[in-house]
């Protein structure tokens, strides 16, 4: 296998735009300068510094994306800091006030990763079912958010530092530059003849004999100054029609050198072929369901996505190493993802339920795995009918309120926080279930309960009711007939 000729250093600035700064001279210094690629040219850049094909490491970054780590944030501060093959750097020319829609893209780039970060700390918070694991995740993912808003911040200020700049240079400008003549250079560079200048005005006195050579003087003035006019109109539109023709010039340039480089990358680098992507297609259809199949809950879809997504990737980096293109498999891949982040956000947003909330052991949520609440208020009835199911709630805080209708027996298993407090009530009649005896601790600041709560009269229902919660309030209590008759 022949990797990609390894990128020299990138040359020295240009005068116009010089890379200042010791930072932005350190970034020199690493020798990695982005190239032409899909967004940004990070990755292309990258592979060339490390002498490897850029699909190999596009597709690592699309596997770093996968399992959650922040890469999209890592990317746009590449896009930001690094400078292209001919030493500009965005980020250096956002500081000196020079604007390019460029740098809008890094900073949505930045925003999105910050968006998939806090995503991502919002499903790992919910999922964590101890304090020690909640408390990790909470560490690592304000870490990863830290990183991605100082990019998005820093990004920022610089805008608004640069505005600031832009601003003051226009105030402190001479208003020569803005008085400028039109007629200093016309087509070709070449200075242009000064308008004619009109006959000094007469006195009031004047004899008839000079007026009437004065007005025949501003007649042949008005005749010279027409023709000065059009001679001006006729050079700007030459002016205007030569740079037309030179930036279409310039263009068919462009495009005849773009067009050659495609050839050259075609011809070194061929298509995967058919039978390869019908293969890694089979394989991430597979492995997808897989996943899915396998997992629980509302997440299934979201893994079997991103387990798919794995799959191209990995492919990916494979045809990257035969040296070999992979665009259909890259446009997979990106679906993969944003089908797998959707799916992600949805579970996360149905099982998050901020706020008050209230179900029973005959409602719909019941019929599920786990009811989850981050934080609020959770009431819970638990009626006395046939068709009640076993409920099982994961809370993270605040208060819960589960009533117990006449003729319903609870099997409690409870596992609460040091932080939260289990009360069993009954009229007037309040009982800390955590100081008695069916309580046991689980760790040093954990307690579980388990214990039967017997039905008021004839029990008709038999109801298991497992609860995890890690701080709040959280009461049960037995409802009298005449409760329930109001």
């Amino acid at each position: 296998m022949t990797s990609a000729p390894p990128l020299a250093a990138p040359p020295r600035p240009d005068p116009v735009s010089p890379t200042e700064g010791r930072f932005f001279r350190w970034v020199d210094a690493l020798g990695a300068a982005r190239r032409d690629g899909w967004i940004g040219g990070v990755c292309a850049g990258v592979a060339a510094r490390w002498g490897v094909d850029p699909v190999i490491v596009r597709g690592l970054a699309v596997v770093a994306t996968v399992i959650g780590l922040p890469a999209i944030v890592a990317y746009a501060t590449a896009w930001a800091i690094l400078p292209d093959t001919s030493g500009r750097s965005h980020a250096a020319d956002l500081e000196r006030g020079r604007f390019s829609y460029a740098q809008g893209a890094i900073l949505a780039v930045a925003i999105t990763g910050v968006v998939q970060i806090l995503g991502l700390l919002i499903t790992l918070a919910g999922l964590a079912t101890n304090s020690s694991a909640a408390a990790v995740t909470a560490v690592l993912g304000a870490l990863a958010l830290m990183g991605g808003v100082v990019v998005a911040a820093g990004m920022i200020a610089l805008l608004v530092r640069a505005a600031r700049r832009a601003s003051a240079a226009s105030e402190t400008a001479p208003a020569a530059s803005a008085d400028r003549s039109v007629g200093d250079a016309g087509a070709g560079g070449a200075e242009r003849e000064p308008a004619p200048t009109p006959p000094a005005p007469l006195n009031n006195d004047a004899d008839p004999a000079d007026l009437t050579a004065w007005r025949a003087q501003h007649a042949a003035w008005k005749e010279r100054d027409r023709a000065w006019r059009r001679e001006q109109d006729d050079a700007d539109r030459a002016a205007r029609s030569a740079a037309r023709e030179e930036r279409r010039a310039s263009a068919a340039a462009f495009a005849r050198e773009a067009a050659e480089r495609r050839r050259i990358r075609r011809s070194e680098r061929p298509r995967t072929s058919v039978a390869f992507v019908a293969v890694t297609a089979g394989a991430a259809v597979v492995t997808g369901t897989i996943a899915a199949l396998s997992a629980s809950g509302d997440l299934q879809t979201a893994l079997g996505l991103f387990a798919a997504a794995a799959v191209t990737a990995l492919a990916m980096i494979v045809a990257g190493a035969i040296r070999r293109r992979s665009g259909f498999l890259a446009f997979a891949t990106a679906c993969l993802l944003m089908g797998g982040g959707v799916a992600v956000a949805v579970s996360v947003v149905e099982e998050l339920h901020i706020g008050v909330y209230g179900i029973s052991n005959v409602s719909s949520e019941a019929r599920t795995e786990t009811y989850r609440q981050t934080f609020g208020e959770l009431r819970v009835a638990l009626v006395d009918a046939s068709d009640a199911a076993p409920l099982t709630i994961e809370k993270g805080s605040g208060s819960t309120y589960v009533t117990v209708a006449p003729g319903v027996e609870v099997t409690l298993h409870a596992s609460v926080g040091d932080e939260a407090s289990l009360i069993l009530s009954e009229g007037d009649e309040w009982t800390v279930l955590t100081d008695g005896p069916d309580a046991r601790d689980l760790s040093a600041n954990r307690t579980a309960v388990d214990t039967t709560i017997p039905s008021r009269g004839e029990t008709t229902t038999r109801q298991s009711l497992t609860l995890d919660q890690e701080s709040g309030y959280i009461e049960i209590r037995i409802l009298d007939p005449k409760e329930t008759d109001r």
